[in-house]
C-alpha cells in the first residue's frame, strides 16, 4: 500500500500542535529555572516519557473504551472538535486553558519537586485535546499499517518536544513574553482549525446514518 505522505505530514503537523509546546514554555522555564543541566534533562525524559505513553494508550484502546460507555464515533468527534476548539480560542487570545490546567494545579505545581508528570505531561501536553486528537486520528485509519504509522507519527511528535524543551531557556530569552503569545496565537488558528475539522466530520457522519 503507497504511503500517502501528504497525509502524514496533516497528520503530524496536528500532532504537534495539539502538543502546543510554545504555550507550555513560559511555565517550563519558570519551574526549571536553577535546576542544574542534568536534573532538567531527567525531569524533561520524564515529561516527555508520561506524554508518550499517555497519546499511545489512547491510540489503541480509546475507542474501545468509549464502545464500552456506548459513545458513537460521530458524537466523539463533535465533542472532541469542541473541546479542542475552546483550548484553540484560549490560546488565540494568549490565555491558560483551563482544560489544560486549573488554577489550583498551577498553585499546587509552584509547591511541588516533581512537576514533570502533573501538570507538565499531563494534563498540559498530554491533555484532554492531545488524547482526543489521537483517538479521532486512529479512526481514520484504514488498516494496520495505518495505525503503526500513527504510533510512529506519535514517536516523532514525541520526539521533536524533546530539542525544543532542552533549548527553551535561549528560545524564551529570544522569543521573550511577546514572541511566545504570537507564537500561541498562530498555533491556536491552526487548531481552530483542525477543530472544525473534526466537527464537520462528525457532523457528516450522523447525517448519513
Amino acid at each position: 500500500m503507497a504511503i500517502d505522505a501528504l497525509q502524514l505530514g496533516k497528520e503530524l503537523v496536528s500532532l504537534l500542535t495539539i502538543l502546543t509546546p510554545f504555550s507550555v514554555l513560559p511555565l517550563y522555564v519558570t519551574l526549571t529555572m536553577g535546576m542544574t543541566d542534568t536534573t532538567r534533562r531527567r525531569a524533561l525524559l520524564r515529561t516527555l516519557g508520561t506524554v508518550l505513553i499517555t497519546l499511545l494508550f489512547f491510540q489503541w484502546t480509546g475507542m474501545f473504551l468509549f464502545r464500552v460507555l456506548g459513545i458513537e464515533l460521530p458524537s466523539f468527534q463533535i465533542a472532541g472538535g469542541l473541546i479542542i476548539a475552546s483550548m484553540a480560542w484560549s490560546m488565540l487570545h494568549a490565555n491558560p486553558s483551563r482544560i489544560q490546567t486549573s488554577r489550583t494545579e498551577g498553585e499546587e505545581t509552584r509547591e511541588r519537586e516533581d512537576f514533570s508528570i502533573v501538570p507538565l505531561a499531563i494534563p498540559m501536553l498530554s491533555g484532554p485535546g492531545s488524547i482526543t486528537t489521537v483517538i479521532l486520528l486512529s479512526q481514520q485509519q484504514k488498516d494496520l499499517a495505518g495505525d503503526v504509522s500513527l504510533t510512529v507519527l506519535i514517536l516523532v511528535a514525541t520526539a521533536i518536544l524533546y530539542p525544543v524543551f532542552r533549548l527553551a531557556h535561549p528560545i524564551f530569552e529570544r522569543l521573550g513574553v511577546t514572541g511566545t503569545r504570537i507564537l500561541t496565537r498562530i498555533m491556536g488558528m491552526l487548531l481552530l482549525a483542525i477543530a472544525i475539522e473534526f466537527v464537520v466530520q462528525g457532523i457528516r457522519t450522523s447525517l448519513a446514518l
